[in-house]
């Protein structure tokens, strides 16, 4: 019995770290959970502001797009700036899920792009769509009823997002900013304590066009910026390292050349 009794109280030991593991997972889940609200109400309540005050001054600020297909426009302005917030329901409470600021670059310029080929109206179509680009297609057939030519007439309009998203359980803040620097996508992440009334203001800067650090904050940011840099330093050496192939006189050239010919003909 008494090695029963010492595996006993080594499985209530065992139940006993487990469950204070597991507590302390909660508290940190929960602690990292609280944090990240506290940011999104600070984001929400700084980025509220901006768009009543980017409306009402209407700043002049002109933006370029390469657009497939019609070319580079650079009167794009941006107009009609807007937050919306995505909530989630924990039992009787909702809490900020999602924070997307957004706003509209027009253009007075009719877009109008014609395609002639069947793959290339589909693949046009992926591009509209992809990058959020309303439009109208007039679609034209052959005599075999099929498309052979489609007129596409894009709406002047681009639509720009900041969303932003977390990772509650590990207090991360991800950022993807969508068609602000052309037709792309861009990711950033922060820890939530990373997202200061600085980073706000640099962040609205850098909506402005203004000269902002925004995008060198950010420890992951630095960290990517600085492996590029080591990689690209010693790619360069390795360059410098390398050694330079021997340069043939006109002779040898014209010998090899000749002996190959020779060969071939002989």
């Amino acid at each position: 019995m008494a090695f029963l009794d010492e595996l006993k109280k080594e499985a209530e030991a065992q139940k006993l770290q487990e469950q204070t593991q597991t507590q302390s997972m909660l508290a940190a889940v929960s602690q990292n959970f609280l944090l990240v609200q506290t940011k999104y109400k600070e984001i929400h309540h700084y980025l509220r502001e901006l768009v009543n005050q980017l409306n009402v001054l209407n700043q002049d600020i002109q933006r370029a797009y390469m657009i497939e297909g019609f070319g580079m426009i650079d009167d794009f302005r941006p107009r009609d700036y807007a937050l919306t917030v995505d909530s989630i329901r924990i039992g009787q409470k909702d809490f900020a899920n999602t924070l997307v600021f957004r706003f509209k670059c027009g253009t007075e310029k009719e877009i109008s792009v014609e395609r002639n080929v069947p793959s290339q109206i589909d693949n046009l179509k992926e591009y509209l769509w992809q990058n959020n680009l309303k439009y109208q297609c007039t679609e034209y057939k052959n005599d075999r009823g099929l498309v052979s030519r489609a007129v596409f007439n894009v709406t002047n309009e681009i639509p720009v997002t900041f969303r932003f998203t977390a990772d509650f359980e590990n207090a991360k803040i991800f950022l993807q900013v969508k068609n602000f620097n052309g037709l792309t996508v861009n990711e950033y992440v922060y820890e939530a304590n990373e997202l200061t009334a600085e980073f706000l203001d640099e962040l609205a800067k850098y909506v402005l066009e203004k000269p902002s650090k925004f995008r060198e904050l950010g420890r992951h940011q630095q960290s990517i910026r600085e492996l590029t840099r080591q990689a690209r330093q010693q790619k360069e050496a390795t360059y410098a390292q390398a050694p330079a192939e021997p340069a043939l006189d006109d002779a040898a050239k014209n010998g090899g050349f000749f002996n190959r010919l020779k060969s071939i003909i002989s």
